[in-house]
């Protein structure tokens, strides 16, 4: 009689007892302990696929994650015992002396390797490539943004440049042409004071001090024209009605700019900042994915990356920690690129350790496959294969993933969460010195120039 079966998870992390029940081809209770064979599995440590849990001595008491998970289901469906055997090795291929996951795996003759392993063709000759059990895009890591914008500039930003540069032209223009016209008046005034001395009605200038009515207009004060002549009139009435909706458009705007301090933009912004930024060095684990794809590529993106290693003689390293301290180091410059779950369990450990959100990434779109091994023309593969596809069908590799998914928050969240997040009303918030900075620039800026002009006419004076 075919049954449904209940498999118990426990959760070692303050986590519940899960109950998940699996719809499984299951044959009868009865013969589910009846194994066929047994399998001798080398377990590599990795984010997400497989962490152990030490005791004080450095002991392992238990191993979890969802390639533990993996397993064991298929032992289930399939008949078979399985020894595991704790690797100590943190990269796929050789470094130096020190062997690989793909070295160990040969010396104990094992069955099955438990890794994150991507494609490559100098693996397929030592290792059979089981179906992909995960596809996991790239990340990068990178420093956390300190500090915030200077906000100095706010005054000048509620207008683009070419609005500013629009301004000071019809201002010198407008001042050009009312000073000419006050040179003309004040000259036939002089001619008709030189000719009739009883002094018959003078032409009436524009104003007496031009330019401060100018800055006036603009600083939203106005002025008085006494001069009333219908083409001078115009001319003035254009050049207030400009200001008048300047004024009002730079008040309302420059409000935004004034509450608006941002904080400073990350080390990169893209993966193309990577590649073609001078100042910013990319490193990567030797051995590892990362460096196998960049140093193999013929083109693209990869192929810059690859020169960029090739050019930096510490852009590999020989363990995660060495990269992680490269990309806190000051001045930062310096970016890390693993496989998205691995930075995301860095990013964790460092929040927990720390308190302090010292590190955050840029997520890469493209996602790459990674596998298991088993041995050369094993006997096992094909049912490996099977029932990988099967729990990829039914989605429960993607339910245990969201089980054991580094959790990154408040250092790194996901866009749909921001998203969600927007909706939330927010607190006010008082203004304070830094909203103002540009406020308070300006009146020191024109203190000074006063002080500076103050002297000068004294100077002059005494010449």
């Amino acid at each position: 009689m075919k049954l449904t079966w209940l498999m118990a998870v426990a959760c070692h992390t303050y986590k519940p007892i899960l109950w998940l029940l699996y719809l499984t081809k299951a044959t009868a209770v009865e013969d589910r302990f009846q194994k066929r064979y047994h399998l001798l599995v080398v377990v590599n440590q990795f984010p997400l696929s497989a962490s152990f849990r030490r005791n004080a001595t450095g002991h392992i008491q238990s191993i979890e994650g969802v390639s533990l998970l993996i397993l064991d289901w298929i032992a289930d469906r399939y008949k078979f015992d399985y020894s595991l055997v704790a690797g100590n090795t943190t990269t796929i291929e050789d470094v130096g002396s020190k062997p690989g996951h793909i070295t160990n795996m040969q010396k104990l003759k094992a069955d099955v390797m438990i890794a994150v392993m991507g494609l490559s063709p100098g693996r397929l000759v030592k290792v059979e490539y089981v179906h992909p059990w995960i596809f996991s895009p790239g990340a990068f890591l990178i420093p956390m943004p300190e500090g915030w914008q200077n906000n100095v500039d706010a005054v000048i930003k509620p207008f683009q440049p070419l609005v500013w540069l629009g301004l000071v032209i019809a201002a010198i223009s407008i001042t050009v042409a009312l000073l000419g016209y006050n040179y003309l008046a004040e000259k036939k005034n002089k001619l008709i004071d030189n000719r009739e001395k009883s002094g018959p009605l003078q032409i009436v200038v524009v104003t007496q001090d031009l330019i401060m009515y100018i800055i006036g207009t603009l600083l939203n004060q106005g002025g008085y024209i006494p001069c009333k002549i219908t083409k001078i009139r115009l001319l003035v009435g254009a050049w207030c009605l400009l200001t008048l909706v300047l004024v009002n458009v730079y008040n309302g705007i420059l409000i935004s700019f004034v509450t608006t301090i941002r904080p400073t933009p990350p080390i990169i912004d893209s993966e193309t900042d990577v590649g073609y930024d001078p100042n910013v060095y990319l490193v990567v684990n030797r051995g590892l994915a990362g460096d196998v794809w960049f140093s193999t590529a013929e083109r693209g993106l990869y192929k810059v990356f690859g020169d960029k290693l090739r050019a930096y003689d510490k852009s590999k390293c020989n363990s995660t920690a060495i990269c992680v301290e490269m990309v806190k180091s000051l001045p930062h410059q310096h970016v890390y690129f693993n496989s998205l779950h691995s930075v995301q369990e860095i990013i964790k450990q460092d929040y927990q350790q720390t308190k302090e959100c010292k590190l955050t990434m840029l997520a890469n779109t493209v996602s790459h496959p990674a596998s298991w091994g088993v041995a050369k023309k094993s006997p096992h593969l094909e049912n490996f294969n099977r029932g990988t596809l099967r729990l990829h069908e039914i989605g429960l590799v993607f339910l245990w993933e969201g089980w054991f998914t580094p959790d990154t928050r408040p250092c790194w969240t996901r866009k749909q969460n921001s998203r969600r997040n927007k909706n939330e009303k927010k607190p006010l918030v008082r203004l304070s010195l830094d909203n103002l900075m540009g406020a308070f620039a300006l009146l020191i800026v024109g203190s000074i120039i006063s002080l500076f002009v103050f002297i000068m006419e004294n100077m002059f004076s005494r010449w």
